[in-house]
């Protein structure tokens, strides 16, 4: 009897030890990695290039979130030579030695991955919609979750090195709680934090005044963030199995490559909402001009003396009333794709977002002047002087 049917017991009858998801989960990590990759420079791409704005925040925290993910990309990649794929009784006491340190490293870099990208989101609705209370919940539970999972994560074992040794030497130390139960659990909590940051900017996109098919258009954008929850979702299925067979490098195979699929989906939807400016410029570039010119704007055309209506005339945008076409004729200007950000406002918040900016079209005869119109939710008009 090896030292891995000692530990582990036998096979279980039927099962082909040669077996390996190896190449599948390399092809798709690989793939998953790179996909996230190119995403962020292309939302440097969009900022940078087309829009020719500043960096914020946000965009530094996604790209700060690229680390640990390079960090899982390179654990993944390395687990495979340590049986990482393959049924337990296919490797040695060593390799599952080898496999369990490197699922301690990737647990710390796992925990610390997923807030920061979570922060990145929040800081991203922060910019567009302005903080509220909701996104304030989200910070704190994204954070606060994430440093408390670290800290537990810490402190699991005892001595830390039972974490690995506990096969090989179970009298050398203990595990003051069942690992099996804090993976669980911390999985279903991010489900749960991931569905809030999901469901914050929606009440807001709704309560905007534009119409039914573009905030439907954009709370898609958003929702394409599902696709994180239903990743995890499917890790938290695989880790299921942990409780039911000893075949632990085998099940682990699945658990690091969704792990490392959820990572990479989160960073690629975090960037998704700020990709729409490269989209119109590519849709132009291979349609036409006049058909992507109206991708991404609002419903709204502006006339030379500041007249707001949809295409159809029956938009949300009515006509301005006499007090705001004063405003218009006394040299007022109407932001254009040229500025940084449209400011709408809806219930309070301040949407700069820039799938809810006018095309570059809609506003060919507008007069343009030294003071700034901020168009709010409610159709009313402040001025601002520029000194």
């Amino acid at each position: 009897m090896s030292a891995v049917e000692k530990v582990f017991g036998p096979p279980p009858p039927g099962i082909n030890l040669a077996d390996d998801r190896l190449p599948r989960n390399n092809a798709v990590v690989i793939a998953m990695f790179i996909l996230s990759i190119v995403t962020v420079i292309l939302r440097f791409v969009a900022r940078l290039r087309i829009q020719k704005a500043r960096v914020e925040a946000d965009d530094w925290t996604i790209t700060a979130a690229l680390i640990p993910v390079i960090a899982l990309f390179v654990s993944t990649i390395t687990g495979g030579y340590y049986g990482l794929g393959k049924h337990v009784w296919a490797a040695t006491m060593a390799d599952v030695v080898g496999m369990e340190k490197i699922l301690f490293i990737y647990g710390l870099i796992y925990l610390f991955c997923l807030p920061v990208i979570k922060v990145s989101i929040i800081l991203f609705y922060r910019r567009v919609f302005g903080m509220n209370w909701q996104m304030w919940v989200c910070l704190f539970l994204s954070v606060g979750w994430g440093i408390g999972c670290i800290i537990a994560f810490l402190v699991a074992c005892q001595p830390l090195s039972y974490f690995w040794t506990q096969y090989t030497d179970p009298q050398s130390g203990k595990c003051v709680y069942n690992l099996y139960g804090f993976y669980i659990g911390n999985a279903a909590v991010n489900v749960f934090t991931d569905f809030l940051i999901l469901l914050v900017p929606i009440p807001i996109v709704w309560r905007l005044q534009m119409r039914n098919a573009q905030k439907m258009l954009v709370c898609g954008i958003f929702f394409l963030g599902g696709f994180v929850c239903v990743a995890s979702i499917i890790r938290i299925y695989f880790m299921t199995f942990l409780a039911r067979s000893p075949d632990i490098t085998w099940i682990m195979g699945d658990v690091y490559l969704w792990s490392e699929i959820e990572v990479c989906v989160a960073v690629v939807c975090a960037c998704l909402p700020t990709l729409q400016p490269l989209l119109r410029v590519t849709l132009t570039t291979l349609i036409g001009s006049s058909r992507a010119r109206g991708f991404g704007s609002s419903s709204r055309r502006f006339g030379r003396h500041g007249h707001s209506r949809s295409k159809d005339g029956n938009g949300p945008f009515q006509q301005l009333s006499a007090e705001e076409r004063r405003a218009a004729s006394r040299g007022a200007r109407l932001r254009t794709d040229d500025d940084d950000e449209a400011e709408l406002t809806a219930g309070g918040a301040r949407v700069e977002m820039d799938s809810l900016r006018r095309g570059e079209s809609d506003l060919e005869e507008h007069d343009p002047g030294n003071v700034p119109i901020q168009v709010k939710g409610d159709v009313q008009v402040q001025e601002q002087r520029v000194k």
